[in-house]
C-alpha cells in the first residue's frame, strides 16, 4: 500500500513539473484606456472662456462632446492616427448660472472607448444682468403694418418680437465665439406691450462683452419686418460703460426711427 502511495505522489510530481507545463505563457492582460480631465480654471463664471487639458495613457483618436439632442466631434486625420496636441485643449464658455454637465466620449486609437463627465458650477463674478427692456419708438409706430387691415382697425399695427444675442462659443475643439441668440421674446400683437421686466429671466452676460438686439413685426411662418429698418447691427459694447455702470443705457437713431433702452444691475 505504502509503495502504490508513493508512485501516485512522483506521477502527480512528474506531471505538474513537465516541460510543456512550463513554457506556457498567460494570456497578456488588456491594458485599460485611462483619460483625465484638468481644468484651467477652480472658479467657472458666466461667459469667461476656460480650457480642459486632456492626458490620456493611449493615444486619443476621436473625442465626442454629446448633449441631450446631439453631438459635437473632433476625429483624427485618418484612422490610427491620432488627434494633434492642440486638440486636446478642449474650450469652453458658459451662458447661464448654476450647474453645466459636459459629457465626452473618447476612443482611441486602437479603437477602445471611455466616457468622462465632467460638472460645474457656474457663477455670476463681474457679470452685468439684463433686467429690463423698452421700445420707446420705431419707425411708423402706431401705423399700418399689415396692409390687409384697414387704417382704424387695430390688428393694422405690428406685432412686437425682440430678440437677444451674446456671443458664445461654438465648438469645443476651438476658442472661436460668435453671436448666438440669448433670448426671444413671445410675440405681442398689435403693440400691446413695449416695456418688459426681465429681471427673471437670468440674463447675465460679462461686463466686456457686447449685447446684440433686434425689433421686429412677427407677420408669422417666419416672415417679418424689422422694425428698425437698419442693415447695421444694433449692439451695446457693455465694455464702454466698466467704468460709470449706467442702469439704464439709451439708443436712438433719428435716420432710422429706433429709440429702445435697455435696464442693467451691475456689480
Amino acid at each position: 500500500m505504502g509503495k502504490k502511495i508513493l508512485l501516485i505522489w512522483v506521477l502527480t510530481l512528474g506531471f505538474s513539473c513537465s516541460p510543456d507545463s512550463a513554457n506556457e505563457q498567460l494570456p497578456e492582460i488588456e491594458k485599460i484606456f485611462n483619460v483625465n480631465l484638468t481644468p484651467s480654471v477652480t472658479e467657472v463664471t458666466v461667459d469667461i472662456p476656460f480650457e480642459v487639458k486632456v492626458q490620456s495613457n493611449e493615444d486619443i483618436y476621436d473625442i465626442t462632446r454629446i448633449f441631450e439632442n446631439g453631438s459635437q466631434s473632433i476625429t483624427a486625420a485618418m484612422p490610427g492616427t491620432s488627434l494633434d496636441e492642440q486638440n486636446l485643449n478642449l474650450h469652453f464658455q458658459f451662458g447661464y448660472l448654476g450647474n453645466e454637465e459636459v459629457k465626452l466620449e473618447f476612443t482611441s486609437i486602437s479603437g477602445k472607448r471611455t466616457t468622462k463627465t465632467l460638472n460645474f458650477n457656474v457663477t455670476r463674478g463681474n457679470a452685468v444682468k439684463v433686467i429690463g427692456f423698452r421700445i420707446n419708438s420705431f419707425y411708423n409706430m402706431n401705423g399700418n403694418w399689415d396692409e390687409e387691415y384697414a387704417e382704424d382697425d387695430p390688428n393694422r399695427m405690428a406685432d412686437i418680437i425682440f430678440s437677444l444675442n451674446k456671443l458664445k462659443n461654438i465648438h469645443f475643439s476651438k476658442a472661436t465665439v460668435d453671436m448666438r441668440l440669448w433670448y426671444l421674446s413671445p410675440i405681442y400683437p398689435n403693440q400691446q406691450q413695449l416695456e418688459w421686466d426681465l429681471s427673471q429671466k437670468e440674463l447675465y452676460i460679462s461686463d466686456r462683452s457686447t449685447i446684440e438686439f433686434g425689433i421686429g413685426d412677427d407677420d408669422g411662418n417666419g416672415v417679418g419686418q424689422d422694425l428698425a429698418r437698419s442693415s447695421q447691427e444694433l449692439i451695446i459694447r457693455l465694455n464702454d460703460y466698466r467704468d460709470t455702470k449706467p442702469t439704464e443705457i439709451n439708443l436712438r437713431n433719428e435716420e432710422y426711427g429706433y429709440n429702445v433702452s435697455f435696464q442693467l444691475e451691475w456689480l
